[in-house]
């Protein structure tokens, strides 16, 4: 099973934080997922792509270094996903991460059980952390 709703295998954190290295931080695209890797302050997190505003899909803009809903003109901060621009109420929900035996990340989905969080980035959401 692979999509919205089931674990997601994206690969070993080294990987992903190198890519991070290579692109300015450019967050991560994992379409069948329906999610985004980032590069938040000290770790690696998994923003679920919908718009906390009225639910729509939120893209990356390349253009403007940020996430910005189509819907509404949200932004998020391209890093921790927090609200840079109403109407958004708070900040793009997480999806949990953990890291299997053999080092590879896996993200878990499932709509039912992401994070939510205040408006200012706290690390204690990190679940994957650099070093």
């Amino acid at each position: 099973v692979v999509g919205l709703g089931a674990p997601v295998a994206v690969g070993k954190a080294t990987e992903i934080l190198r890519q991070f290295a290579a692109t300015n931080d450019r967050p991560i695209l994992i379409r069948e997922g329906r999610f985004f890797l980032l590069h938040a302050p000290g770790g690696i997190i998994a923003a679920y792509r919908k718009c906390t505003h009225l639910g729509c899909t939120v893209p990356f803009s390349t253009e403007k270094d940020l996430f910005e809903c189509p819907c509404h003109g949200s932004r998020y901060d391209k890093r921790t996903a927090v609200v840079l621009k109403s109407p958004a109420p708070k900040p793009l929900q997480l999806f949990h991460i953990t890291q299997s035996q053999s080092g590879v990340l896996v993200v878990d989905t499932n709509p039912l059980n992401v994070i939510d969080r205040g408006q200012e980035w706290d690390d204690r959401y990190l679940e994957i952390r650099e070093g």
